[in-house]
């Protein structure tokens, strides 16, 4: 055993009864696997010495004994290390098709060792060749004889013709088999079959080179020539050079295959008809083309087009062309690389190149890469160049600040210390939540900053800390921010009654206009109505109870309660409270607008729907298509609520009786009226007569109807807004809307403006009307006494005249105290004009001449009503300490006034004084 240690070889030295000891020949072929040479047979029979030898050599399956020949797990393990070791199986496993397959591998010669039955067998033998085309040289001699087998084998695998018996390769369906799955099998066609048209165009269609196998006659033929040529631009050197130096033959090729360019003979590779054409199918066939046509601009442009790429073929002085390399960079960016320092140095190509492909940065000049004032105009041209940014601008925070601002992600890009940086990071996060991932990791559990991150965007709270969404404090802070922050919050909290229903507070919230400009409709019908029918034109919008816990939305109560802050909720309510008639109705009666979440069944029940539609007329928009097809219940909605037209279907929306009822309850729903009713007179009558703003949704005939226009304008004077233009130099008219409304002078006719009777009874409603005044009119003192005595604030918009005529002045300040500052200088500095502007409004003497804020009279005037009359008193009056107590006790005496009329203390009935 000591000696084997060294060398398992010492065996042979060993006596006979320890060369027939199991762990001396163990230990033996551990050492030295052929020393099993030297183990008696006996121990050869053993199958675990056997087993350790040939996992070591398996070549040592040689000298087992006969029955572990035949024992399959070790031959395989033989053969599955060296497949030559078959020849030492038994018979038995040589026909043991496991065994042939391990052994053959990659190599088929090792076939010759496998029994015949089982290179007769076909299928086994047709799998062997599909992974090995050689196989087929090994294959029985019936199979290779055998056509139906061969073309079968021909179909996956064209290269095994070479293995076949020589009739069969000269049997055309054969090699057509071949030729179509691998071109090359042409090469071991017989001659009169590689002399067939038809098979080597069948062969070059599949691999262009195959052209080299056909008979020389074919070699002339143009169509098999360009048929190889269209596969492999180099099929061409093998066609005969008759054709390779003809003009039309050599233009028809590199149409195909620009790159079949490089076996033309020369004399066509200097033509620039055929250079060119090449050069448009492949860009790269420039390479081959001669070096006069490498300088020729047009060629070269030609092949940019192209590829930029082809570029680095052209002459060096056509790269040293700045008009052709500035019109190639321009149409193939990646040009630049191939330019001259100067060009790569001039901010404007190399921002012309960026703005198209961001990698062209990295071929700019380092200095203009380190051009700060550059890299900030780049950013705004294509932000996505940033990686090409050198380090040390990649370390500007202003820098940095402007890319992520464009795009988050390029948070990655940025210096080290910059992903440390609050705004840099908050700005990444805005534009890229995921952007987080890529800050310092403190940034995941900083409170403050994650809240207002998710003021701009909430998706950041989906990157947050873990153990951060399940702190109740933060989340709740997170929901009052946004909603959707429940969404990423822990189970637990998302079982929280008041943390699920401050979500669903602020997502209802969120929902709704801002202004007015996102309510259509609100100048005349009011706010509430209009939230309301936005509200109702959003039911299918997800609301905050979908993020909750399943018993909550589960619980009867909390869906209840729910509904009446956003009607979505219905519809993330458990499905059996939705089916639930009682229920959905409770619902309905806490928001009309939240039917649209009850379950299908529900919206789809006739009785049902008709109850829920005369409880609260926008039910009909969760109703069911057909439902909301049907008159009895569409005229029920309208009955009950005329905006719910809007929810009817194209029939309804149609039909004369349930549009005339919803407009003569809400005139405003004749803008969900078809449009064939828009144009009805009685229709229109009834909706503007209820609404006058309704015109705008009439038809163009009808906005022109004199009849229609009247009852509009007399409704609301702004109707005139929508009359068509005609009507509106309609004296009448125009005259019964200014009444009602003075600011619709603004859409009278140009005549009507002139008109003194018009502007007249337009000023007297609203001063201000008087802007709208034709220039004549505003030089007339009758009609500006009217306007500022309706409003001193319209004192503006009179002549230069007017503005310094004593009595048109102080009627505007009576009125307004704040028209001084309109006032003609001269009346400014007049103490009695600016003692009534002052009486009127205290803050008047913001507009008094500086002579006269220094009048105490006049300031004391004002202190009576304004607090801080002081701030706007001349220096030497705030120095007074006289003057100063006078004034606060004008001040407080006028306070005193007003608290004998009210109750509470007079404290709250005036703001502090600024002393």
């Amino acid at each position: 055993l000591a000696a084997l240690d060294l060398s398992g070889f010492a065996l042979q030295f060993a006596d006979p009864v320890l060369r027939d000891d199991k762990e001396i020949v163990l230990a033996a072929v551990a050492r030295h696997p052929d020393a099993l040479a030297f183990a008696s047979l006996a121990i050869r029979g053993d199958k675990d010495v056997m087993m350790a030898a040939v996992r070591g050599s398996p070549s040592t399956l040689e000298l087992a004994a006969p029955h572990l020949k035949d024992d399959k797990e070790l031959v395989l393990t033989a053969v599955k290390q060296c497949g030559f070791t078959l020849k030492f199986a038994g018979d038995h496993l040589k026909a043991d098709q496991d065994v042939v397959r391990a052994a053959v591998g990659t190599n088929a010669s090792i076939l010759e060792y496998a029994s015949k039955s089982v290179r007769e067998n076909r299928d086994f033998m047709l799998a062997l060749v599909e992974a090995n085309s050689s196989a087929m040289a090994y294959a029985g001699t019936a199979l290779r004889k055998d056509k139906a087998f061969t073309i079968q084998v021909m179909r996956t695998c064209g290269e095994a013709l070479k293995s076949v018996d020589e009739k069969l390769k000269d049997d055309a369906e054969v090699v057509t088999a071949a030729v179509m799955n691998s071109g090359s099998a042409l090469e071991f066609a017989s001659d009169r079959l590689r002399n067939d048209r038809g098979i080597v165009l069948k062969a070059v269609a599949q691999k262009g080179s195959a052209l080299v196998h056909a008979m020389p006659t074919l070699r002339f033929d143009r169509n098999v020539v360009l048929e190889a040529v269209a596969q492999d631009g180099s099929a061409l050197a093998y066609g005969a050079e008759e054709l390779r130096r003809d003009k039309d033959f050599a233009l028809a090729a590199v149409g195909l295959n620009g790159m079949a360019l490089q076996y033309v003979t020369p004399e066509l590779k200097v033509d620039k008809q055929v250079v060119l054409r090449a050069v448009r199918a492949n860009a790269h066939a420039l390479e081959h083309a001669d070096s006069r046509l490498k300088r020729d601009r047009e060629t070269v442009l030609a092949a940019v087009l192209q590829d930029g790429a082809a570029l680095a073929y052209a002459l060096e002085s056509v790269r040293n062309d700045d008009i052709f390399m500035i019109s190639a960079i321009a149409k193939q960016p990646c040009v630049l690389q191939y330019a001259g320092e100067r060009l790569r140095n001039n901010a404007e190509v190399v921002l012309g190149a960026v703005k198209s492909d961001r990698d062209a940065l990295k071929w700019a000049t380092p200095s203009l890469r380190n051009d700060r004032d550059f890299v900030l105009r780049m950013l705004r041209t294509n932000s996505g160049a940033f990686e090409h940014v050198p380090e040390g601008l990649r370390a500007d925070r202003g820098i940095a600040l402007a890319a992520v601002k464009s795009d988050g992600l390029l948070l990655r890009h940025v210096a080290e210390v910059l992903r440390h940086d609050k705004d840099v990071v908050l700005a990444a996060i805005v534009s890229k939540p995921k952007a987080l991932d890529l800050a310092a990791p403190s940034f995941k559990s900083d409170r403050e900053f994650l809240l207002a991150a998710a003021r701009r965007n909430i998706e950041v709270l989906r990157a947050a800390d873990p153990q951060l969404m399940n702190d109740r404090s933060f989340v709740m802070d997170a929901i009052r921010v946004n909603g959707t922050a429940l969404l990423f919050a822990s189970p637990e909290i998302r079982k929280d009654r008041n943390a699920v229903m401050l979500a669903i507070q602020a997502m209802a919230e969120a929902s709704m206009p801002r202004d007015d400009d996102d309510l259509g409709m609100c100048s005349s019908v009011g706010r509430a109505s209009c939230v309301e029918t936005f509200a109702a034109s959003n039911t299918l919008r997800l609301s905050a109870l979908a993020y909750g816990a399943q018993e909550l939305q589960a619980d009867p109560e909390f869906v209840l309660r729910a509904v009446e802050v956003d009607p979505n909720c219905l519809g993330n309510a458990d499905l059996r409270l939705r089916q639930d008639r009682d229920f959905v109705l409770q619902a309905l009666q806490r928001n009309g607008l939240s039917f649209g979440g009850a379950a299908p069944e529900v919206t789809s029940d006739y009785d049902f729907v008709l109850t829920a539609v005369k409880l609260d007329g926008r039910a009909l928009s969760g109703a069911s298509d057909a439902l909301r097809d049907n008159k009895a219940i569409a005229l029920a909605a309208v009955t009950a609520r005329g905006d719910a037209l809007m929810y009817a279907s194209e029939a309804m929306r149609s039909n004369m009786e349930v549009v005339l009822t919803a407009v003569e309850l809400w005139g405003p729903a004749l803008r969900y009226a078809a449009e064939g009713l828009r144009g009805t007179k009685e229709v229109v009558l009834a909706a503007v007569g209820t609404w006058g703003l309704a015109l705008q949704h009439a038809s163009d005939r009808l906005r022109g109807d004199r009849d229609v226009v009247l009852v509009a304008v007399a409704n609301d004077g702004l109707a005139l807004l929508h009359a068509a233009p005609k009507l509106t130099d309609d004296k009448e008219l125009v005259l019964a809307a200014v009444g009602l409304w003075g600011a619709a002078l603004e859409y009278a006719s140009k005549r009507l403006r002139c008109d003194r009777d018009v502007v007249m009874t337009a000023v007297k409603r609203w001063g201000v009307a008087l802007q709208f005044a034709d220039e004549s009119l505003k030089k007339d003192k009758e009609v500006v006494l009217a306007a500022v005595s309706t409003d001193g604030l319209s004192l503006p918009y009179a002549s230069a005249e007017l503005k310094a005529d004593r009595d048109v002045v102080l009627m505007a300040v009576k009125n307004c105290g704040s028209a001084l500052a309109h006032a003609a200088e001269a009346l400014r500095g007049d103490k009695q004009v600016a003692l009534v502007a002052v009486a009127a409004r205290g803050q008047a003497l913001r507009y008094a001449a500086p002579a006269l804020q220094a009048d105490k009279q006049v300031v004391l005037a004002a202190a009576k009503s304004w607090g801080s009359a002081l701030t706007c008193a001349s220096e030497a009056l705030r120095a007074d300490e006289a003057f100063v107590r006078s004034v606060m006790q004008a001040r407080l005496a006028t306070v005193g006034a007003l608290a004998t009329k009210t109750t509470g203390p007079a404290r709250a009935q005036w703001s502090t004084m600024s002393l």
